[in-house]
C-alpha cells in the first residue's frame, strides 16, 4: 500500500511540475514561407485522375492556359509523360507539370476537387509527374490550410476545443520538423499514417478551423530546433519515450516516460479484454497454453485445477509498464508414481518331489490351486503450487486474439473479477508523446488549456509563434501568356484520354449513334446542363443501372454525368 501511495505522490508532483511549465508563447526568430508540400500517397499509383476546378487556376503560371471555374480536367500517364485532357483537347505536358493556383475573390472557393477526396477541396498548387504509366501528385499549400485537413481526421471536430488546439500545435510542429528534414526530396509529408492523415479542407468543421486559427504559427521547439511532436490515439496509461519504440530516434529530451491517468480514465480509450473463471472452464484457449507450459515442467501426468494469481513481469524497457510476460500462479493435481512391490522369496522345499506329489490334495486335477487375484492399487495424486509464464505478444496478444496494433506496442494489465481474472490490453498506436484520448479527457473533464495539455505530454518543449512570410497569390491577369508553348493547334479529331480502371459494379461501353453527338448532362434530365458531347464510338465507363427513364451515370477520364442507356452498347 505504501508503494502505491508513493507512486501516486510522484505522479502528482510530476503533473504539477509539467503544468507549471506551461509558459506563454513567445515570438520566434525563425522565418519560413509557411508552405508545405504534401505527397498524395493515398492515391496509390493511378494511371489517371479526374479533377474539377473550383478556383482560379492556370497551367504552369501561364495565363494563356487558364481553366474556367467548374472545368473538368483529366490527367493520365502514358510512356513516362503526363497528358492533360480538357475540353476535347489532349496535351502532352512532358514528364511533369503543375496546376498553379491564383488569387480569387474574397470568400470564394479556390481549389481543386478530386473524386478520391470526396467533398473536400484541395487548396494549393498540384504538381503531377509520371513514372511509366503511373502518376505521382504533390500538393503545395499553406500550412494552416493543410492543418485544417489534418486535425479533423487525426482527432475529430467533436473533440473539446482545447484538445483540438493542442493537436493543431503538435501537427504543425511535426510537419515543420519533417519539412526541414526533407533535404532534396520533392515533398515534405505524406497524406497517410506514414506521417499525418490529410484529407483536404471541409468548411463544415468549424471547431477544427477555429482551433487552427487560434494557434496560428505556434510550434514547439527544443534546443533551437523543431521538436518531433509524436502523438498517438491512446497510450494505455503511460507516455512512452521515442527510444522505447524506435532505435536511433535522436535527442527527444522533451518527451519523458511517465504515467498518464487521463488516458486510463477516458472510457473511449480502446481496450481489448479477456475474462476467464479461475478454473478456466470458460477459456479453452488459455487452458491449452497453460497446460503446454506446465507440461514442459512436469514429467508426471497432471490436471490443471485453477489459476490463483496473474502478475505482469519482465518490463521492456526496465522501469516501464510495457510488460512482456504474464506469470500465472497455478494449482495443479499431479499423479504420484506407483510404489514398486517387494520381491517374494521362494521357500525351501521340505520333502522330495515324489513325496509332495503322493500326498497332494488335488490328485484329480494334477495342479496346485491358483492364488486369489490382487487388485491394482489406485494411483495416488497430490496438489501442488507452481508458476508458468506466457509471452505477452506471442502467446497472449496473438494466441488469445487481443491484438490492437500491427506492431507490439500494447500494454497488458490484469484485474481480478468475482470468479476469476481479466487480462486487458491497452495502447492504440505507438504510445509516444501526446495521447489524443488523454488530451480529450484533460480538456473535457479537468478543464485544462491547450498549453497545459502540451506541457504534460511534452514537458521539455518550448512554444514559439512564427510569423509566416507566405507569398501572396498572383492575379491571373498579371501572368505572362505563352501561347506557343501551351496552345497547340487543335486536331480535327482530338484523341480522348484512356479510360481509368473499372470499379465494382462498373462496365465499359461505347457510344452508338447513327448521326450527331451524345449529350452528357449534369443531372438525369433532358433539361440539365450539357457537360460535353461524345462522338459515335467513344468509350465510356457505365457506373449505374438505368433508372426508370433509362438514364445511367457514366464517366470518362475527364467528366462524369448522365446519358440515356439506349445510346450505349456494353462491351
Amino acid at each position: 500500500m505504501r508503494s502505491v501511495l508513493i507512486k501516486i505522490l510522484a505522479l502528482m508532483l510530476a503533473l504539477l511540475a509539467a503544468l507549471s511549465a506551461a509558459a506563454e508563447v513567445t515570438d520566434s526568430e525563425m522565418a519560413d514561407d509557411g508552405l508545405i508540400r504534401v505527397s498524395l500517397r493515398s492515391l496509390g499509383e493511378p494511371q489517371s485522375l479526374r479533377l474539377t476546378v473550383s478556383g482560379e487556376y492556370a497551367l504552369e503560371n501561364n495565363a494563356g492556359f487558364r481553366f474556367e471555374r467548374g472545368a473538368q480536367i483529366g490527367l493520365f500517364a502514358l510512356g513516362g509523360d503526363v497528358w492533360l485532357s480538357a475540353g476535347g483537347m489532349l496535351l502532352n505536358l512532358g514528364e511533369s507539370a503543375t496546376l498553379t493556383r491564383h488569387a480569387a475573390e474574397s470568400g470564394a472557393e479556390n481549389g481543386l476537387y478530386m473524386r478520391e477526396f470526396g467533398e473536400n477541396i484541395l487548396n494549393g498548387d498540384l504538381s503531377v509527374s509520371a513514372t511509366g504509366d503511373a502518376l505521382a501528385c504533390v500538393l503545395e499549400m499553406d500550412i494552416e490550410e493543410y492543418l485544417c485537413g489534418v486535425v479533423a481526421y487525426e482527432m475529430s471536430d467533436a473533440f473539446p476545443i482545447e484538445a483540438l488546439k493542442a493537436q493543431a500545435v503538435a501537427a504543425r510542429t511535426y510537419a515543420m520538423q519533417r519539412k526541414y528534414a526533407a533535404g532534396s526530396r520533392g515533398w515534405d509529408v505524406a497524406d497517410t499514417t506514414a506521417d499525418q492523415v490529410f484529407k483536404g479542407f471541409n468548411a463544415d468543421y468549424a471547431n477544427v478551423i477555429a482551433a487552427v486559427d487560434a494557434t496560428r504559427g505556434v510550434v514547439g521547439t527544443y534546443r533551437g530546433a523543431f521538436a518531433a511532436c509524436y502523438y498517438t490515439a491512446s497510450n494505455g496509461g503511460e507516455v512512452a519515450e521515442p527510444g522505447d519504440v524506435w532505435s536511433g530516434s535522436g535527442d527527444c529530451g522533451y518527451i519523458t516516460r511517465h504515467a498518464d491517468p487521463y488516458d486510463l480514465e477516458n472510457p473511449r480509450s480502446l481496450v481489448n479484454a479477456l475474462s476467464f473463471a479461475a478454473d478456466l472452464s470458460d477459456c479453452a484457449a488459455l487452458r491449452g497454453l497453460l497446460e503446454e507450459a506446465v507440461g514442459a515442467q512436469l514429467e508426471e501426468p497432471f490436471e490443471l485445477l485453477r489459476v490463483d494469481a496473474v502478475t505482469p513481469v519482465d518490463p521492456d524497457p526496465a522501469g516501464s509498464t510495457r510488460y512482456t510476460a504474464l506469470r500465472f500462479d497455478l494449482t495443479v493435481r499431479v499423479q504420484l508414481p506407483s510404489p514398486t512391490p517387494e520381491p517374494t522369496l521362494t521357500p525351501e522345499p521340505t520333502a522330495s518331489p515324489a513325496a509332495t506329489e503322493r500326498f497332494s490334495l488335488f490328485p484329480f486335477f494334477g495342479r496346485s490351486p491358483s492364488p486369489e487375484p490382487t487388485a491394482a492399487p489406485e494411483p495416488a495424486w497430490e496438489e501442488r503450487s507452481l508458476s508458468a509464464e506466457l509471452s505477452v505478444y506471442e502467446e497472449i496478444k496473438r494466441g488469445l486474439s487481443l491484438k490492437l496494433n500491427g506492431g507490439d506496442y500494447e500494454r497488458v494489465s490484469v484485474a481480478q473479477t468475482q470468479d476469476g481474472f481479466s487480462i486487458e490490453m491497452r495502447c492504440f498506436g505507438h504510445g509516444v508523446g501526446m495521447s489524443q484520448r488523454g488530451a480529450q479527457w484533460m480538456a473535457a473533464e479537468y478543464g485544462r488549456t491547450w498549453q497545459e495539455i502540451l506541457a504534460f505530454y511534452y514537458p521539455g518543449m518550448t512554444l514559439e509563434r512564427i510569423d509566416w512570410d507566405t507569398p501572396a497569390l498572383t492575379e491571373l491577369a498579371s501572368l505572362a501568356e505563352v501561347s506557343a508553348l501551351l496552345r497547340p493547334e487543335p486536331t480535327p479529331k482530338p484523341t480522348p484520354a484512356p479510360l481509368p480502371a473499372l470499379e465494382d459494379g462498373e462496365a465499359y461501353a461505347a457510344v452508338t449513334l447513327e448521326s450527331g453527338a451524345l449529350n452528357v448532362r449534369q443531372q438525369p434530365s433532358i433539361g440539365a446542363m450539357v457537360l460535353e458531347q461524345l462522338e459515335n464510338g467513344r468509350r465510356v465507363i457505365v457506373c449505374s443501372a438505368p433508372d426508370a427513364e433509362g438514364w445511367v451515370r457514366i464517366r470518362t477520364a475527364e467528366i462524369e454525368g448522365f446519358v440515356k442507356s439506349e445510346y450505349l452498347t456494353e462491351e
